[in-house]
């Protein structure tokens, strides 16, 4: 597993102490990602980008080593702070965006936020905003599933020791695979340690930042963006279908999707090598190369 050259923490908006890792040199690309994931849910493409750019990761609020959140709560906004707070305290006026996931909408919140701090925004598995409407077809359910995740909380954290006990098993990935969560060709590695990585976190913290991404919404940044944007995700990802992609393409003007066939949310583990290659092609891609 990959580890980072520099680690430093820095003050947030909030005064939140943020972690954050810093892989390579080069231009630099920085990493959002997902949900209670660490930089080691992207181990595969950091691995890879470190070779040519300078990879900055950083620990979301209240997980691993960045502190509980401060009076800015988890709402996506105040990811997207986090991350300026890194940029600006890494001396980072303008840097390449890749996202997973959450981290997504996150890129998206910074560009709307700051523009003109992003040169690109490339993004896996993720929307611009209002992610639940994205996966879920009929109109009430987006609405129900923010509320439902509050009212879960506290059966989250009675559950927790039985799951963090199932998630241990040797069986777990096995049963992942057989469900059709991820694929059985995926990183077993990676995906073992993201698991196990969000059994560790407070279920409340985890429930409230997903209640929080249903609610967020940026797609309206969209039109106005000026860099390119890259929405990439596996063909049965059913999180981010493809429709909803080539929609969102659509309304930036330098926008493009890319899908991996036989793949599904875990892309990043089971096509490392075509995912990296377009991601390569993408940051490395010179200014205005395609639309």
């Amino acid at each position: 597993m990959i580890e980072p050259d520099e680690i430093h923490r820095v003050t947030s908006f909030d005064g939140t102490r943020i972690a954050c890792q810093v892989f390579g040199q080069g231009s630099a690309i920085v990493v959002g990602n997902g949900i209670g994931v660490g930089y080691r849910g992207l181990a595969l493409q950091i691995a890879r980008l470190r070779q040519r750019f300078r990879v900055v990761s950083w620990d979301h609020r209240g997980i691993f080593r960045s502190a509980a959140p401060g009076s800015g709560g988890t709402g996506v906004r105040a990811h997207a702070r986090d991350c300026l707070a890194v940029m600006d305290a890494l001396g980072l006026a303008q840097a390449g965006y890749l996202g997973w996931s959450m981290g997504v909408q996150v890129g998206f919140e910074v560009a709307r936020l700051q523009p003109g701090r992003l040169s690109r925004l490339a993004g896996i598995g993720g929307v611009a905003g209002d992610t639940f409407r994205a996966a879920l077809p009929l109109p009430a359910l987006p609405r129900l599933v923010p509320r439902a995740l509050a009212a879960a909380v506290p059966l989250a954290r009675l559950a927790r020791p039985l799951v963090r006990r199932i998630i241990a098993a040797d069986g777990f990935f096995r049963a992942a695979c057989l469900s059709g969560y991820v694929r059985p060709h995926a990183d077993r590695e990676v995906f073992m340690t993201m698991a196990r990585g969000v059994a560790e976190h407070d279920p409340a913290l985890y429930l409230t930042t997903l209640a929080a991404l249903g609610r967020h919404d940026a797609t309206a940044v969209l039109p106005d963006l000026a860099v390119p944007v890259l929405f990439l995700a596996g063909a049965e990802d059913h999180m981010t279908p493809r429709r909803v992609l080539e929609r969102l393409a659509r309304m930036a003007p330098k926008g493009r999707v890319h899908v991996v066939a036989g793949a599904s949310h875990f892309v990043t583990i089971e096509a490392p090598d075509e995912v990296g290659r377009v991601l390569e092609q993408f940051f490395s891609e010179p200014e205005g190369a395609r639309k």
